[in-house]
Order: structure tokens, then sequence, then C-alpha cells
């Protein structure tokens, strides 16, 4: 039975609602059983039982669960975990949701489990067997609460950081939440991305493994250290990991050769007796390995190669020697190799990544610049892992950076938006992860690629010097300037250049100058020049400029502007009312709906629309839309310069293919954005040229421009 504590509210109406906790509880014994059973051995459990004997591979629990609006919900989960750590799978209307780790208990306990974007009226949310052995009690389904700012500083846990590795951070930091770098795994697989996707990745992962000495004893070799450097070289992001080879015990047997000497299985070291006696050669063993890997970070380090470094990755799964033994000596190592190689060898081009969810395993937050997941769901499944990534949080009191640093399957940009998941960065592992077609299909890896939450090679500024922790040199020319007329304006746009801070825009009358300043300390890469008269021929150039100096000028475009709106298809109208009435809290809130009053549909792909505002300051800007009856995730956002009373800034929302036409007499439905800064500080929206806070119903506004394939159709902009 369904046990009605509050009706559940979506996340975008439940920042308008009471504040009250609403769920519904859903008890298991009434769900569709698959091959399971209804259990009350186990004492503590709610209603009339619960679910177990998740025995075979086709054993699953279904849930339905009502829900009156479309929204993002959380999902609680009623269980006990009698025979150890287990995990499952969850699966939301028949669409992969990601796997939930049900840690050993001693009985019945609730644990959030994850959210889920949940249709208005009846869902399934299923639960499959996974590792089975677990008993379920009950799903507790509300509304997902709003996700806190987070509270993470530039500062490295060493003190003594070099720059490249600050500068690195600083980037981290300031793209956090809005941008995620796309990484592979191994140097080799680059051609193949840019060969079948078109583009590099920002990062790419290297391995230690074979400077182990123990392989080292058996013939390895490896140039990872060579290929790290040309790719920094290149100015991609590295990180390495550290399959490290059991110092000694290797089984080398079949099946336990000595090149599996990392797993559990197939060394006896014992991690356990080696931290615990430093005077044995085990101990001492230790520390010769790691000795050696100094060598390689020494070589890095004096290349100036900052390293994201993830030792002792996947600990808590117990399959790799150094997590064999549990969480005291697997902490009391990381500890020893931070210390040792910062306090001995004087490696300090680090970033220290830990890679365990659980807070048992955690060593310490004076030790971990990033908290981590490596993430192998079902093929296909590009869930964005809510579960694990509120798990950290969590673990890091979301004061660390959070990243995927192994994954087979991609989460979906567009999802992870949606349930608010900012994951740092991913890294897809090798061979079939990447290229089997079904693991992640071309058209996800080119949709992933080319996302504009996505960071690839070409997007990246100058990571050496970043924020200014590197020597900083005047930037280069900006490259790939366009010009796109409208009425009685000209819209700018451009790519970045490496290590820019700012941008200037200037304009002739005259072909080749000379060239007068319009707008300078634009911080994006577009730029509305407005006020011109239509007919006439505008030329425009653009240079970037950061603390070292500015650079050349860009190469010229011209634009002649027209005198009046191009005729549309349809005659087209923007309406709006303020999502949110307080001019001087931490959110922006504008609620659009676009009508066509014509007699011929229009594409939404065909159209953009701007919103004017001042951003009040020099922080990073994040937007969200939280509703759309076309569909959030085909609503992108980016943000732009704009002059004149009452707007700094613009964002303008643009529309996928997929987001449809709207027809003849027709509108778009509800779009419902929300703007923040990066440190959640307060606006003034009083005297912005968009806003207006009366207007909490809708009605046609004219101080939003909505533009049909580059040519403004309605309203305008500031002057």
């Amino acid at each position: 039975m369904a046990v009605n504590l509050l009706a559940g509210v979506p996340l975008a109406a439940a920042a308008a609602g009471t504040g009250e906790a609403s769920s519904v509880i859903y008890e298991a014994e009434d769900g569709l059983l698959a091959g399971t059973t209804v259990g009350t051995a186990s004492p503590g459990y709610s209603g009339s039982g619960y679910v177990t004997s998740f025995d075979d591979a086709a054993d699953s629990l279904t849930f339905t669960v009502n829900v009156p609006v479309k929204g993002l919900y959380e999902i609680r989960l009623g269980y006990n975990g009698p025979y150890g750590d287990k995990r499952t799978t969850l699966a939301v209307n028949g669409q992969p949701a990601g796997e939930i780790a049900l840690a050993s208990t001693t009985g019945f306990k609730e644990i959030p489990a994850t959210k889920a974007l949940l249709n208005a009226g009846s869902n399934t949310i299923r639960i499959d067997r996974g590792w089975g052995w677990f008993e379920i009690d009950y799903l507790k389904v509300g509304p997902a609460p709003a996700p806190a700012p987070h509270q993470i500083t530039k500062a490295l846990v060493d003190p003594q950081v070099t720059p490249e590795a600050k500068s690195l951070m600083s980037f981290l930091v300031d793209t956090y939440g809005s941008k995620m770098l796309a990484g592979q795994q191994g140097y080799n697989n680059v051609s193949w991305l840019e060969t079948n996707v078109g583009k590099k990745p920002a990062l790419v992962g290297f391995d230690f493994i074979e400077y182990s000495p123990s392989r080292v004893e058996h013939g390895s070799t490896s140039t990872e250290t060579e290929k790290a450097i040309d790719w920094d070289r290149q100015g991609g992001a590295v990180t390495f990991a550290w399959h490290w080879n059991a110092p000694k015990g290797l089984i080398d047997q079949p099946g336990k050769e000595w090149w599996r000497g990392f797993y559990t299985d197939s060394t006896t070291f014992d991690i356990d007796y080696a931290m615990s006696h430093p005077e044995s050669e085990d101990y001492k063993l230790l520390l010769r390995d790691i000795d050696a890997i100094a060598v390689q970070l020494k070589k890095l380090q004096d290349a100036k190669v900052p390293v994201l470094f993830r030792p002792l990755h996947e600990a808590e799964g117990g399959w790799f020697w150094w997590g064999a033994k549990g969480p005291e000596p697997c902490k009391a190592l990381y500890r020893l190799l931070y210390e040792r190689l910062t306090g001995v060898h004087n490696i300090h081009n680090l970033i220290w990544v830990w890679n365990s969810i659980s807070p048992q395993w955690y060593p310490g937050d004076d030790v971990v610049d990033v908290v981590s997941f490596d993430s192998y769901p079902a093929a296909g499944d590009y869930s964005p892992q809510v579960s694990q990534y509120d798990q950290l949080v969590a673990l890091s009191q979301n004061r660390k950076l959070i990243a995927m640093t192994e994954n087979g399957s991609i989460p979906d940009p567009d999802l992870m938006d949606i349930y608010h998941t900012d994951w740092s960065w991913f890294c897809t592992w090798e061979g079939s992860f990447l290229t089997d077609g079904n693991t992640n299909t071309i058209a996800h890896l080119k949709k992933v690629y080319q996302h504009a939450n996505v960071l690839t090679l070409d997007e990246l500024p100058n990571l050496k010097t970043y924020g200014g922790g590197g020597v900083v040199t005047a930037p280069a020319a900006p490259s790939g300037l366009a010009a796109a007329a409208g009425d009685k304006q000209a819209v700018l746009s451009w790519t970045a250049s490496a290590g820019a801070a700012s941008y200037t825009v200037k304009r002739s009358a005259a072909s080749g100058g000379p060239y007068t300043t319009v707008a300078a300390g634009i911080i994006g890469t577009s730029y509305t020049d407005t006020g011109l008269t239509g007919g006439t021929t505008y030329y425009y150039v653009v240079t970037a400029a950061n603390s070292a100096g500015e650079s050349a000028n860009s190469a010229q475009v011209s634009a002649v502007p027209t005198s009046g709106p191009a005729a549309p298809a349809g005659t087209l109208k923007v309406q709006y009312r303020a999502g949110n009435t307080n001019p001087a809290d931490n959110t922006i809130a504008a609620h659009f709906n676009i009508k066509n009053t014509g007699t011929t549909a229009v594409k939404l792909s065909d159209l953009k629309l701007r919103y004017y505002f001042t951003k009040d300051g020099s922080q990073a800007l994040h937007s969200w839309v939280d509703w759309a009856q076309i569909g959030s995730a085909n609503v992108n956002r980016t943000f732009g310069t704009a002059s004149g009373t009452g707007a700094d800034t613009y964002v303008e929302l643009s529309f996928t293919d997929a987001a449809g036409s709207i027809p003849a007499g027709g509108q778009s439905g509800d779009i419902q954005l929300r703007i923040a800064k990066s440190d959640w500080s307060n606006f003034s929206e009083t005297g912005d040229y968009s806003f207006d806070g009366t207007k909490t119903a809708y009605g046609d506004w004219n101080k939003v421009t909505l533009h049909l394939n580059g040519s403004v159709v309605w309203g305008s902009a500031p002057n």
C-alpha cells in the first residue's frame, strides 16, 4: 500500500512551496515481484513484510509510483543488508538509472538511493538483482531538494604545490558546475577519437603500472611519462593512476600470472602486515616502489606538467591488494604515499585524487584535493550516476571537486544538467568501452564531445598560466570572428584565445581601419553592437588581453545591418512572467512563452531568445531550465556581453531540432529559466532591462529579443 504523507512536487515547484518535506512510501510487498518473494523472518520491517530472494539474473521488484507533475524526485530506499556490502541497479520507466550501493547493516535502515525524473501520473521503478542477497522494505518518493551551493576553494592540500598545479586547479574550480572536461584513458586512443568523433579530449589518463618494480623485474618497460609530457605540450590535462603490482608474493600461476599482481587474488602480499611492521622487508619494499614512481613524477615536475594523481584507486572494492584488508591499512598507505612523495622527494606538481565513496575509507581532507568514483554501468546506460555523486557530495561536505575518474558509458550532459550532477571530468576506459559501438555509440560520443557543457582540447585555455599560477604571456589574436547582421545591429562571435582574460571589440566605417573601440573588458566570446544605421557597412576586429598585454587585431569581418526586422514565416511574440519577484536574492528566474500568431509553422531551432540583465560582479554565471514543455534538454543556454541601460549581460536561449516547431496559431508553452552566480551571491535586479517583478502572469514583453535565423523579429535590445 502507499502511505500518502504529502503529495510530491517537482524540484522547481518545491522551491516555491511551503518548504515542508513531502513524500510517499511504497511498500515492497505491494510491488510486482518477478522471481522474488515476500519475507517476514528479519525483524524491523514496515508494512506486512519485505522482498527478498534476489537470486537469479532476471529476478526483480517493480514499484508503480504516481506523482502529480513531471519533475525531479528523490528516491529513498528502506532495506536490510545482513549478508555484507552489496550493489544493485535501478531502472526508471524501463530506462537504466544507475547503480545503488547497499552497505552491510544489522537491521533495516533508510538511505538516499538516487534521484529520478518522473512523468506526471504513473511511473515504474525497478530494482534488479545486482549482486543479490539483500532485502527491500520500501521506496520513499518525494521532491528532490534544491542543490546546495558548492563551497570549493582553489587551495590545494600541498602548501608547496607548483604554479602549474595551482593554475590547473584554478581552472577546474572556475569551470566546476558549468563545464565538464572530456577525458580518455590511453594516449593511443586520442587519434581514434579525432578520426571517429572529430575532436580530441581535454584530458588523457596514463598509468604507472609498468614502472612497478615487480613488473620491471619481469622485463616490463614503459614510455608513459614521455607520452604524458607530449600530451601536456599539446595543451591537454594529465591524470595518472597506478595499477601497483604487489611488491612481492606474486603467485604467478595460470589465471594468476605475475602481470595480474595488482589483483588481490594474484598475490599473497599483506598490506596490513606491512603497514603494521615498519621494520619489515614488506614495508621497505613499499618504500622502494614509491621511490620508483617518484622518479617518474620528478620527470613530470621538471617538465612543468601538473598531474591529477589517483593512487590506490577503487580500494573499497577489495579486488586490488591495497584494499584487501579493509580501510585502515589502505588509508595509512595513502598517507605514506603523500608524506614520502611530498616530504622526502619534494614532489609538488600533484593534485591528489581519492577514489572511494565510503566514509570509512576516506583518508582525510588534509591529503585529498578531489574525490571521485569509477563508473561502469550497463552498456548504453547514460544516466548521470546521481547516487554516487550525491554520496561524494556528502563525503566531502561539498568542499571538494568531484570527478568521474573512470567510466564505461559516458553520462549524458543533458541529464547531468537536469539532475544537478556536476562531474568535473570523465575519463572513458579504453578498449571495448570506447570502440564497441554499444557501451558508447558513435552518436553518443559525438553528442558528448560537441556538447556546450563539455570541454575538449580545442576549448582549453593555457592551463599552465590560467589564473596567474604560472608565467603569463599575452594571448594570441582571436580566431573565427564572424558577424551576423540584424535589425540595426551586428552580432559578433569568435573563438576563445588561450590565456585571454577579456576581449575588446573595435569598429571602423572603412575596410582596414582606423578602428575605434566599441566595447572593452568583454568576458565571453560574443558581443552585440546595437544602434547601427541600416544599409551601412561596418567593419570589425577583436583583440584578446590579459595581465601580460593585448594581442594583435583579429582578421577583419563586416556586416550590413537591416533597417527593420526580416519578415518571419509567422508573426512571433514573446510572453514573459517573473518566476521570482524578489530583485535582491541569489536567483534570477524568468519564464517565457513564444507565440506564433501567423499562418505558417516556425522551427524552434531557427529561433534564439535573449534576456538582458546586469550580472553584478565578476563571478561565473550558471543557468538551468527547470521545466520546459518542449523538454528542458532541448533548450541550450549561453551568456554574452550586452551594452545599454540596465544590461551588461544577456543569456541566449537556443533550441535543438528535437524541440520541434511552433504551429500556426500555437505556442511553445512554459520555458522556466533560472540563473545564479557560482558563489550564490545576490543579484540586484532593480533596473535590469528585462526584469519586471510586477509581471506574475504571462503577458507580451518587448524587453526581450527573439531572433529568427539571425534577425530580430520581436522586442528591442537595450540602448
